[in-house]
Order: C-alpha cells, then sequence, then structure tokens
C-alpha cells in the first residue's frame, strides 16, 4: 500500500499558459498531466474559462516546472502569463457582534457571524466532499446536518 505524501506548504503563486503554436495544444494539455505526475507540489487545471493554469510552491518553483513542461514534457516553447499570488482571509476567532442586514423591501432580517470553520469541515473541503457545483438545496442540508 503506497500513501501520498502530505506537504505543509500549497501551491499559491500561479500562472497561465498557453502554446505559441495553437496546434500544440494536445501537447500542453499532455504536458501538463505528466508535470503534474512528475512533482506532487505542482497543480495543474483549466478553468472554466479554459485558462490553462500551472500553481507552484513559491516563483522559483514556478520556475522550474515552466522549464520542465518545456524542456522535458512538451518539447515546445509556452505563452506565460505573469505569476500571480492570490492573497486570502481568514477568521481565527468568533466575531465579538452579530452584524444586521435588512432586505430591501425591509421585511427581512439576516443577522451574521463570522467564526472559524471546524477541522472536520476544512477535511471535507480539502477532500472534495464540500465543493461548488453541488445542487444548493443538497450542499444546505448537508451541512446543516454534519457541521451544524
Amino acid at each position: 500500500c503506497v500513501k501520498t505524501m502530505k506537504f505543509s506548504v500549497s501551491p499559491v503563486v500561479r500562472c497561465a499558459v498557453e502554446p505559441k503554436n495553437s496546434a500544440d495544444l494536445p501537447k500542453l494539455v499532455e504536458g501538463m498531466k505528466r508535470l503534474a505526475k512528475s512533482d506532487p507540489m505542482v497543480l495543474c487545471y483549466t478553468e472554466e474559462s479554459g485558462e490553462h493554469i500551472i500553481a507552484a510552491s513559491g516563483e522559483l518553483h514556478l520556475e522550474i516546472c515552466l522549464q520542465d513542461l518545456q524542456n522535458d514534457f512538451m518539447g515546445t516553447q509556452v505563452k506565460v502569463s505573469d505569476p500571480v499570488v492570490s492573497f486570502r482571509e481568514t477568521c481565527t476567532a468568533k466575531s465579538n457582534q452579530t452584524c444586521l442586514a435588512k432586505s430591501a423591501n425591509k421585511h427581512n432580517r439576516l443577522f451574521v457571524e463570522a467564526e472559524p470553520l471546524t477541522p472536520e469541515l476544512c477535511i471535507a473541503i480539502d477532500d472534495g466532499d464540500i465543493r461548488p457545483g453541488i445542487d444548493a438545496k443538497i450542499m444546505g442540508r448537508k451541512l446543516a446536518d454534519e457541521f451544524g
């Protein structure tokens, strides 16, 4: 039984790639698959817009991945966008105040407090059990039943 390695860092620097010659698109897709297999720290995927993304743990790692893609896995050159780091915020403790929002017609009120996600919910998200695209009613029921 072979277990996959767990890493304490995640791919945070990403860039879009496209072949310089559009006829090389199948080579790019195959090359990205090979790159993802050869390096467990790299994340290769295609956005809904059709943009091909490579994400790595840092700029140097991304540069090495791009060299490997072009020289070892594709054999052709690619156009590369500037590297991007997506910044995200999180909440580390339960909020000490409740926020109120009223609907436009003033008949509905929403009271909201923020608190960190439970470790169990984080695991479910990482495992893909909770993800975009699931029917809203099913997702709501699952979140309420399993995670409070």
